[in-house]
């Protein structure tokens, strides 16, 4: 069950004020961080969460939800997301260097070149990992330069 937080207050200095009607001016924003400094120069007006939510079209938790991250952490936390951790690197340094090992190898017999679904069921096959997709593949060797579904391209007389 989840703990309704009480009413926060929404009270800006002319500073912040200031910042978040320029956020809402200028053109170098995200539409989300707009909304959210639009939202804040409302709520300082005094309006109701429902009445806010109406106008901007979204939810009243999420007028709520702004409010709080202000109250608790400025215009910083209320504007912008915090940076997220993503998922885990599927590939360690001894297994990157093994895909770009097999990658720079010599193909598996019958075929010109190596694919990402090749190298995914190498790496499967050498048990360097359980699973991986071929984009987290592909990930690790656009980040070294390697890509070895080109390499063959060339036409030698």
């Amino acid at each position: 069950m989840e703990k309704r937080r009480s009413k926060c207050i929404v009270i800006l200095s002319n500073q912040e004020r200031n910042q978040l009607e320029e956020v809402t001016q200028k053109g170098k924003h995200s539409a989300r961080e707009i909304k959210r400094a639009r939202v804040l120069l409302k709520s300082e007006k005094g309006l109701a969460d429902k009445t806010i939510a109406e106008e901007m079209e979204i939810a009243t938790s999420t007028v709520e939800r702004i409010r709080y991250r202000f109250i608790e952490g400025g215009i910083e936390r209320a504007l912008y997301d915090a940076p997220r951790p993503g998922q885990p690197e599927k590939l360690g340094d001894k297994a990157e260097a093994h895909l770009i090992a097999i990658a720079c190898s010599d193909p598996p017999e019958g075929n010109s070149r190596w694919t990402l679904e090749l190298l995914k069921k190498r790496m499967i096959k050498d048990k360097k990992v359980k699973t991986i997709s071929t984009v987290a593949i592909w990930q690790h060797l656009r980040s070294r330069g390697i890509k070895p579904w080109l390499e063959k391209n060339v036409v030698h007389s």
